[in-house]
């Protein structure tokens, strides 16, 4: 369920399209950057309004005033101790919960943890095992908040059916209303239908050792996904992190800000259709067909390393996303091996500014814009040669080898 106290309004509409068309200059880092901070600063921010006819939403800058959700964890705010806590030990027949509060569940079952309530609702996982034989191990239909947190030095396995009867419910673990994952325990989540985790408001990995291996996508929150700690690993045959609200303009935003991530994935490695902001944490993208893709990218901070075999770092248009297109790097360590081929190690079909950061790129093509391209800060090397001025389609030097990047530096580059 949506918290109507932690909304902004009138945050991504203009703040998020123009940022593209600022982004020339590093002012415009700035504030791009800001459109996806949390609700402390976003409401700074969401005094400014756009109006203009709903049907031009997706291709005018001043689109219809919109609303965007807090991006902080909100399990913190929860007294729990007002609450009932309920340890469970699973049978094959699973666990239906219907009222507020903690549920301690071990043991195993072949059976599904439902919840259905209009209160918060945390289920601490203590070393168990839900192997779900008729859809999601895990399936929130209704819930205030759901809180999955993973017990200090406990091993929890969850796995959904291959088939059900709702294709709706599309996650291993899934959840209609507002879902947080957080802990010290580890998860291990195999999704043989869809998907792994889905939360299809809000969704935030706050903490945990989480294993996702998925026959489509790894983590995906709709109106958001928020990574801000924690150890993930992402096996997923198509995105790795994605936040897929294409229709609600101020969703679809995907921010990470913390965690060690690992992502092997057959299609795009972390996605949004509206905008991603990098802030922090490790980010290994082993193998992907475009690592990084969103119509607004904003990098801040950040240990990252792309092996892909398209578009390293992509602005792109999306459904409801269609100008401002921009991706602005203020700061962070960028590491980018592309693929042979037509390939971009940074494409933006808008605006490309960068403002600060070391990138360490080898590829054919290191950059690739439709807009205005600045350099204003930072280290970049291109195929082992420094380089102080942006240029489209930019060939690198003497490590080339024939017009692809050297065999010595590729190794394991391609998915």
């Amino acid at each position: 369920m949506r918290r109507p106290t932690l909304i902004a309004t009138a945050l991504l509409a203009p703040a998020l399209l123009l940022a593209g068309c600022a982004a020339a200059d590093s002012a415009a880092g700035g504030a791009a950057s800001e459109a996806g901070t949390t609700a402390s600063t976003e409401a700074a921010s969401s005094e400014t309004t756009a109006t203009a006819d709903a049907t031009e939403e997706t291709t005018d800058t001043a689109a219809t005033t919109t609303t965007a959700t807090d991006t902080s964890d909100p399990s913190g705010d929860i007294d729990w101790t007002t609450l009932p806590t309920t340890e469970v030990t699973l049978t094959d027949d699973g666990l239906a919960i219907t009222e507020a509060g903690t549920y301690v569940l071990s043991g195993t079952t072949t059976g599904q943890v439902t919840v259905d309530s209009d209160g918060y609702v945390r289920i601490v996982l203590d070393g168990a095992t839900i192997t779900s034989g008729v859809g999601a191990a895990i399936e929130v239909a209704s819930a205030e908040t759901t809180v999955i947190e993973l017990a200090d030095g406990t091993t929890n396995v969850v796995a959904d059916a291959a088939t059900r009867t709702d294709e709706e419910i599309d996650g291993a673990i899934y959840s209609a209303d507002d879902l947080v994952v957080t802990g010290t325990g580890s998860l291990e989540v195999t999704a043989s239908f869809a998907d792994g985790i889905v939360g299809k408001d809000d969704l935030w990995i706050s903490a945990g050792t989480i294993t996702v291996t998925s026959v489509d996508d790894g983590i995906r929150g709709k109106d958001s996904l928020t990574v801000a700690g924690g150890t993930l690993t992402i096996d997923a045959a198509g995105d790795g992190l994605k936040s897929s609200n294409d229709t609600d303009l101020g969703a679809g935003q995907l921010t990470i800000t913390g965690g060690d991530l690992t992502i092997t994935s057959g299609d795009d490695a972390i996605k949004a259709e509206q905008q991603i902001r990098i802030a922090g944490g490790t980010i290994d993208i082993v193998a992907s067909v475009e690592g990084i893709e969103a119509p607004v990218i904003v990098i801040d901070d950040g240990d990252i390393s792309l092996n892909v075999s398209d578009d390293g770092i992509n602005a792109s248009s999306s459904a409801i996303v269609t100008t401002g297109l921009s991706v602005t790097i203020n700061g962070g360590s960028l590491t980018i091996v592309m693929g042979q081929g037509d390939t971009d190690a940074i494409d933006s079909n808008g605006d490309l500014a960068i403002t600060g950061g070391t990138l360490d790129i080898t590829a054919q093509s290191a950059f690739d814009y439709d807009g205005t391209g600045s350099l204003t800060g930072g280290t970049i090397t291109v195929n082992g040669e420094r380089v102080t001025e942006l240029t489209n389609q930019m060939m690198g030097g003497g490590q080339m080898g024939g017009g692809a990047p050297g065999g010595g530096q590729m190794g394991g580059g391609r998915p």
